[in-house]
């Protein structure tokens, strides 16, 4: 058993377990206190969920059976995620992820957090996978709403792409990432941060 991700106490535990012959990760609230395993019950039924929408989708674990309400268990990938890997992802690994978030898209699943390098994995062949569905959403009407929410995803994946191997951006994808960034600096929780961040720099003493 080896533990995946560092626990909070309002997050699972997730765990790399040996079964039947296979490695699994076990994302669980078993050990977690009552208001959390509730809730927990309630994350792990929707991820559940979001992974039966996606089980023909290759990029994608498998889920296994778990017996315990608040418990996900899924097939090891393997490999590296995108925030620890030593390896700069090249122009095939990056063509086959986005042709994997557009067959999830097509599935009708949003994944809302293609920003964060930790969802994103390289396989020991060097192929992509998409894990960590718990903030997704399933949508397929309206539309306009929909493509915009796909572009929250698109976004995402760009910044990652632009952050692990810039050169391969297309100059569409320059446009986006430029577009998403001024979007960014417009945002007022942001906004508001730089500014007092340059009033503080301003009162300091040289």
């Amino acid at each position: 058993m080896e533990v995946l991700k560092k626990s909070r106490f309002y997050g699972p535990d997730v765990i790399l377990i040996f079964r039947q012959g296979q490695y699994l990760v076990e994302k669980t609230y078993r050990n977690k206190a009552l208001p959390i395993r509730a809730l927990g019950r309630v994350l792990v039924q929707w991820e559940r969920f979001i992974y039966s929408r996606l089980a023909k989708v290759q990029g994608i674990p498998r889920v296994y059976p778990s017996g315990e309400a608040f418990t996900l268990i899924t097939r090891y990938m393997g490999g590296e995620n995108l925030r620890e890997t030593s390896k700069t992802p090249d122009r095939v690994y990056f063509e086959r992820l986005d042709a994997l978030i557009d067959a999830m898209h097509k599935a009708g699943i949003i994944h809302l957090d293609l920003r964060n390098r930790r969802n994103y994995g390289i396989d020991p062949q060097d192929r992509p996978y998409l894990i960590d569905f718990a903030s997704s959403i399933y949508l397929v009407r309206p539309r306009w709403l929909r493509d915009l929410f796909q572009k929250i995803d698109t976004m995402g994946f760009i910044k990652v792409k632009a952050k692990l191997n810039p050169s391969l951006l297309t100059d569409q994808e320059k446009r986006l990432l430029e577009r998403g960034n001024i979007l960014s600096r417009m945002w007022l929780p942001g906004l508001t941060s730089r500014v007092i961040r340059l009033f503080g720099q301003k009162g300091k003493k040289p």
